[in-house]
């Protein structure tokens, strides 16, 4: 049975043997032990899957698969199971043990994983096969499927859920567990329930700790919230408008959820979600209890439509990158796409101050652009001093920028950008500050 499913049920039965035996109706309503719910939910990160990428990351593929095959055997969760046969693939096909690959590689092709495109720009010894080409047309016979950016499918379910929830707690927060679990978490869409596992990371407990302590600001969003379906036709003109740029994009759904400032969009088996709350600001809202990172990040309802062109552009891109320099492209790359379709992006704020500094940037940046760690560059809300954070996303998108004015063929070029494998040949190519 599927987890999400589950819980309703779980709660059902944890309510009838707890329920009173008289008709007393004062009693307060039952709130589920967290370490019940915990275990319902299962753990947060799936042991296996989070271990073989570490063995894989650190070169151990003989070791990874085991884990991967695992992960397979023993997680209740359809997007762990897909991710691991995916990348038990990518590693037997390294391996050259094709037979077992492709076994993988077909039970993906008739679950319609969600990432199948990923197959078509690998890099290991079957790709020129003739075997290996005839699974990527029927790759692309099931990625038309999902191409039409007319056939996008907004969610709102969940933020609806959200509200109900938290108006129920305004009136007892002593209750508020209880009405975040009922209402929210146990009515959870597929979107949010891997939000909640892999971002959230807590139970309803502690989430209505965490929104209780900024209650004031939560009240104030939510007429945002419920208005969230008003972006719907300007992103889907976007979304035309990038697919007659980029012909091979793809669409996932949009889910909208509420979190705790855990994160801004991120991408799922599910489709694009997006931490509403962090993008409903208010003019003037109290941000009593909010750190510099969370008072960093915190965007008007205009910025909604960047936030989810940046996120459907990783969508598009590969991830493979381990050093500085890749990690900054793969941002700045989501940052200059989103400027060429939408005339704006997430980081107007960071441009604003490098643009006066850039030469001083580039001179910082490329001391440490081959290293593998990016924490003075790309998510440093909390440590950056006296210069906005992020700047590594203002150098990616240089480099995107600088090879994009060098090719005649710009179709070509954004396709480029979208498909980059090698980040320092790329960052070669587009001559910037060279």
């Amino acid at each position: 049975m599927n987890l999400r499913h589950f819980l309703p049920l779980l709660l059902a039965v944890l309510l009838i043997g707890c329920a009173p035996t008289t008709k007393d109706q004062t009693v307060k309503p039952f709130i589920p032990d967290e370490k019940v719910e915990l275990a319902a939910l299962g753990s947060y990160p799936d042991y296996y899957y989070n271990l073989a990428n570490e063995l894989m990351n650190e070169g151990r593929d003989a070791q990874a698969i085991e884990a991967y095959l695992n992960c397979i055997k023993h997680s209740k969760r359809q997007s762990f199971i897909e991710d691991a046969l995916f990348n038990a693939s990518l590693l037997y096909f390294k391996m050259e043990e094709n037979e077992k690959a492709y076994a993988f590689m077909d039970s993906l092709i008739s679950r319609k994983y969600t990432w199948l495109s990923w197959y078509k720009n690998a890099d290991h010894p079957a790709t020129s096969t003739a075997t290996y080409t005839q699974k990527l047309k029927q790759i692309d016979s099931i990625i038309s499927l999902k191409s039409d950016p007319n056939q996008v499918s907004f969610h709102y379910d969940d933020v609806r859920n959200f509200i109900a929830a938290f108006k129920k707690s305004e009136s007892n927060w002593s209750q508020a567990p209880h009405y975040f679990y009922t209402d929210y978490f146990a009515k959870a869409s597929e979107g949010l329930f891997f939000y909640q596992k892999f971002k959230i990371q807590s139970s309803s407990h502690q989430f209505a700790y965490r929104v209780e302590d900024k209650k004031d600001y939560f009240k104030a969003i939510l007429s945002n919230l419920e208005q969230l379906s008003s972006t719907e036709s300007s992103l889907k003109n976007y979304f035309i408008k990038f697919k007659a740029l980029y012909p091979a994009a793809i669409f996932p759904d949009v889910y909208y959820l509420v979190g705790c400032f855990n994160a801004g969009g991120t991408s799922s088996p599910a489709g694009l979600l997006i931490g509403a709350e962090m993008h409903s600001k208010p003019e003037n809202a109290s941000l009593t209890n909010f750190n510099n990172w969370e008072k960093t990040v915190l965007r008007d309802q205009e910025n909604l439509p960047l936030i989810i062109m940046h996120e459907l552009v990783h969508i598009q891109q590969h991830s493979n990158y381990d050093t500085l320099l890749g990690n900054a492209i793969y941002e700045g790359a989501a940052d200059f796409i989103s400027q060429l379709i939408c005339g704006s992006h997430i980081n107007t704020h960071v441009h604003a101050w490098a643009n006066e500094r850039e030469a001083a940037v580039w001179e910082a940046f490329k001391k440490e652009m081959y290293g593998k760690n990016s924490w003075n560059w790309i998510g440093n809300a909390n440590s950056a001093k006296d210069k906005p954070a992020d700047l590594g996303y203002y150098v990616g998108y240089k480099i995107c920028e600088a090879y994009y004015a060098k090719q005649s063929d710009k179709t070509q070029a954004i396709a480029d950008i979208l498909s980059i494998t090698n980040w320092e040949e790329f960052y070669e190519k587009s001559g910037y500050m060279q």
